[in-house]
C-alpha cells in the first residue's frame, strides 16, 4: 500500500480544492444560502423605486386580479405570479418585494442542482460565493423588478435542461419519455420568454447547441413541441382576451428605430447597430460588470477611462471566448452556460438603445459571466505545464469576494437609514409620492388623476388608477401651414426668445398654437386688430409673416418641426375622463439639483394654460416653491367650450 501511494502523482491544488468542495457540497451550499438570506434581509429597501418599470409590473398584477387583463406589454409571466401575491397579502409593497427574495434564493438552489457533480465544485461555489454577497445582485431581491424572476427561470432551464438531456445523451429513449421531456423543455422555454422577451434567445440557444453536435431528432422535438405549446398559450390567450399579438410585438419593434421614443427619425442601419454593440459592451461589461465586482475606478490603477475601458471589455470578451472554446469539448454543461450568456448579451448589445444604461439589464448575467471567465482560469491552469501556479486562481477569488463585500457592507449601512416607503428620498420623489398618497385619499374614487409615473403614483395611492402621460404628441405642421395658405394675412408667427412678460401677455390675446422648429419655440398669432403692430415695436424680435417663410425656415433647420395644439393635447384627457393633473420637478438627473426636470406633465399644461388660461385650479400643494414642489391641479373643462 505505501509503495502504491508513493507511486501516485499528487494531485494538484485545483483536483484538491474539487475534492474538498465536492465532498462537502450540501452543506457548503446551505451556508452560502443562508449568506444570501441574511444579506437579502439586511439590503431590504422599503421604498418604491423612481425607474417605474417595478411599479408597472405591480400595477399589471392588480389590474390582473382585480379586472382580469392581461398584462401584455411587459413580460406577462411575471405580473402574474404577482397577482397571486396581491391575492394572499393584498398590495403589499413588502409581499412583493418579499417574492423576488424568494426568486434569488430559488435562483441560487436551482444553479446548485443544476451544476452539482456536473461540473468542477471549485467553479460552481465561486460562482455562488461571489452572487451570495453581492449588494448589486441583491439590491433586486428587495424590488419588484423581473430580475430576481427571471433568474429563477434561468436556472430552472439549465436545471431541466442538464438533467433531462444532456444527462441523457446518446441514450436511446422511448416515443413516450422524448414527448414528456421535451413537452417540459417547451413549458420551462415559454416561462421564460413569457417572463422577459430576451427569453427567445434561450430557444435559439438550444437548437444551436443540438445543431453543433447533430441532434436533429432533439430539434425536430424542441421546435415541435415549442410550437404546439406556444400555439396554445396564444390560443388561450385570444379566447379569453381577444388578444393575438405576438409578445412585446410593439416593443420590439421600436427598438429597432433610431430613437425609442421618436420613430419619425427612421430605422436604424447596420452601422447604428454595429456601433450600440460597441458602445454598450464598454457600458454594460467594462463599467456596471466590473463595478458590480467591487472593482470602481479609484481601486483600479490609474483609473479606468474610455481606451483602458476598451481594454478590460476586450479582456472579459476573450476569457468569455477562451472559457465556451475550451469546454466544446470537455464540459457540455458549462459549453451550453457560456453559449447562452454570450448570445443573450450580443442580442442585448445590439437592440438596446445606448441612451438607457440600466445596470439591471446585465443582472440576469452578472453570476453566468464570473462562472465562464473562472473556467477559462481553470481550464488553462489545468494544463500540465500550469500545474505549479494553480494556486494564483485562488488571488482573484479572494479580491472579487472583499471587494464585493466592502460594496455590501456600505450598502447594508444605507439600508438600514431607510424607514418607511419615504425615507432617503429627494424633494421630488417625496413631493410626488405624497401628492400621489393624497390624491388617492382625498379625492373622489371616480376622480382620475394624469401625472408622469401612474405606476408609482398607483402604489403609493394604494392601489388607485392614474392615468399616465408619458410623452407629447404633436399635430402635422403640414395642416397648419395649408390652414394658414388659405389667407395668408390670418396668421403670424413670433419666437419666444427674448420675449418679455409684457409681450407674452399681449399676443396669449389671440393665440393660436405653439410651434418647435429646431429646438426654438414660435407662437402661432390670429392677426386680428393692430396686434401685428403692437408686436413690431419690439426691437430683434424674429417675426415669422407667411406660410412661404415659416416653410424656408423649416427646410434650412433640417424639415424638423412640431406644432402643439391646446384641444389636440386635452382630447385624449378628456376622453379618459381625466379630472385632475398631478405636476412636479422630478429631477432630469437624479443625483443633480439643477432646475432641469422631466417636464412632459408641466409643458401639457403651460401649452394648454397658453390657450385656455382658467383650465386649472390649484387643489393642493406639496413643499415649497423652492423645494422642488408638487401640485394637484383641478381641470375646469367648461372653460374650452367657450
Amino acid at each position: 500500500m505505501k509503495n502504491k501511494k508513493r507511486n501516485q502523482p499528487n494531485r494538484s491544488f485545483l483536483e484538491a480544492m474539487d475534492d474538498i468542495l465536492g465532498k462537502n457540497d450540501w452543506v457548503i451550499f446551505w451556508i452560502l444560502f443562508g449568506v444570501t438570506l441574511l444579506v437579502g434581509i439586511l439590503l431590504y429597501d422599503p421604498r418604491v423605486s423612481p425607474g417605474g418599470d417595478d411599479s408597472a409590473y405591480v400595477v399589471s398584477a392588480h389590474e390582473f386580479l382585480k379586472s382580469f387583463k392581461f398584462p401584455g406589454y411587459q413580460g406577462p409571466l411575471y405580473p402574474i405570479m404577482l397577482s397571486l401575491v396581491d391575492a394572499i397579502f393584498g398590495m403589499s409593497l413588502a409581499a412583493f418585494k418579499a417574492f423576488s427574495l424568494v426568486s434569488i434564493l430559488g435562483f441560487m438552489l436551482f444553479t446548485f442542482l443544476a451544476f452539482r457533480k456536473r461540473i468542477p465544485p471549485f467553479l460552481l461555489f465561486v460562482t455562488l460565493l461571489l452572487t451570495s454577497v453581492n449588494s448589486h445582485v441583491l439590491y433586486y431581491a428587495s424590488q419588484t423588478y423581473s430580475e430576481a424572476f427571471y433568474m429563477f427561470m434561468l436556472a430552472l432551464l439549465l436545471f431541466v435542461f442538464f438533467r433531462f438531456f444532456i444527462n441523457r445523451e446518446g441514450q436511446s429513449l422511448a416515443f413516450s419519455e422524448e414527448i414528456k421531456r421535451h413537452l417540459l423543455l417547451a413549458i420551462t422555454l415559454i416561462g421564460i420568454i413569457l417572463t422577459r422577451s430576451i427569453g427567445y434567445v434561450a430557444l435559439l440557444t438550444l437548437l444551436g447547441y443540438f445543431l453543433i453536435y447533430r441532434q436533429w431528432k432533439n430539434i425536430g422535438y424542441t421546435l415541435g413541441c415549442f410550437l404546439l405549446c406556444f400555439g396554445t398559450y396564444q390560443l388561450i390567450k385570444y379566447l379569453l382576451w381577444g388578444d393575438a399579438s405576438l409578445q412585446a410585438t410593439g416593443q420590439g419593434s421600436s427598438l429597432l428605430n433610431k430613437d425609442f421614443y421618436k420613430p419619425e427619425y427612421g430605422r436604424e442601419d447596420l452601422a447604428g447597430f454595429i456601433q450600440r454593440f460597441l458602445i454598450n459592451s464598454n457600458v454594460y461589461i467594462s463599467n456596471f460588470f466590473v463595478s458590480m465586482l467591487g472593482l470602481h475606478e479609484s481601486i483600479l490603477p490609474g483609473g479606468v477611462h474610455a481606451s483602458p475601458k476598451t481594454m478590460l471589455t476586450i479582456l472579459i470578451y476573450g476569457l468569455g471566448i477562451t472559457g465556451i472554446w475550451m469546454t466544446f469539448k470537455q464540459n457540455r454543461y458549462l459549453f451550453f452556460t457560456g453559449m447562452l450568456t454570450g448570445l443573450s448579451l450580443i442580442v442585448t448589445f445590439v437592440i438596446l438603445q445606448t441612451i438607457w444604461n440600466q445596470q439591471r439589464l446585465i443582472i440576469p448575467a452578472f453570476p453566468y459571466i464570473i462562472m465562464i471567465s473562472f473556467t477559462a482560469f481553470y481550464y488553462l491552469l489545468k494544463k500540465e505545464r500550469s500545474r505549479f501556479i494553480q494556486s494564483l486562481i485562488i488571488v482573484p477569488v479572494i479580491i472579487l469576494f472583499f471587494t464585493s463585500l466592502s460594496d455590501t457592507v456600505k450598502a447594508i449601512e444605507a439600508a438600514q437609514k431607510l424607514k418607511n416607503e419615504y425615507s432617503g428620498l429627494t424633494p421630488d420623489w417625496k413631493n410626488y409620492a405624497q401628492a400621489s398618497a393624497w390624491a388617492a385619499k382625498n379625492l373622489p374614487e371616480e376622480d382620475l388623476v394624469a401625472c408622469r409615473r401612474a405606476p408609482i403614483s398607483t402604489i403609493y395611492g394604494k392601489g388607485k388608477e392614474f392615468y399616465g402621460i408619458y410623452r407629447i404628441k404633436s399635430s402635422d405642421i403640414k395642416y397648419l401651414i395649408d390652414k394658414w395658405s388659405e389667407n395668408e394675412d390670418q396668421y403670424f408667427a413670433i419666437t419666444t426668445e427674448g420675449m418679455t412678460e409684457e409681450l407674452y401677455a399681449l399676443v396669449l390675446e389671440q393665440y393660436e398654437t405653439r410651434m418647435l422648429i429646431n429646438l426654438t419655440y414660435y407662437l402661432l398669432i390670429k392677426n386680428e386688430g393692430d396686434i401685428k403692430q403692437k408686436v413690431k415695436k419690439w426691437p430683434d424680435l424674429q417675426i415669422i409673416e407667411s406660410t412661404e417663410a415659416l416653410k424656408s425656415l423649416i427646410k434650412s433647420t433640417g424639415d424638423i418641426a412640431f406644432v402643439y395644439d391646446a384641444d389636440s393635447l386635452l382630447m385624449p384627457l378628456k376622453e379618459k375622463g381625466v379630472t385632475h393633473i398631478l405636476t412636479a420637478n422630478l429631477r432630469l438627473n437624479p443625483y443633480v439639483r439643477d432646475g432641469r426636470i422631466v417636464n412632459t406633465v408641466e409643458r401639457i399644461v403651460a401649452f394648454t394654460q397658453e390657450k385656455y388660461p382658467d383650465l386649472y385650479i390649484l387643489v393642493q400643494q406639496f413643499g415649497t416653491p423652492n423645494d422642488e414642489p408638487a401640485e394637484i391641479l383641478q381641470i375646469h373643462w367648461e372653460v374650452t367650450n367657450k
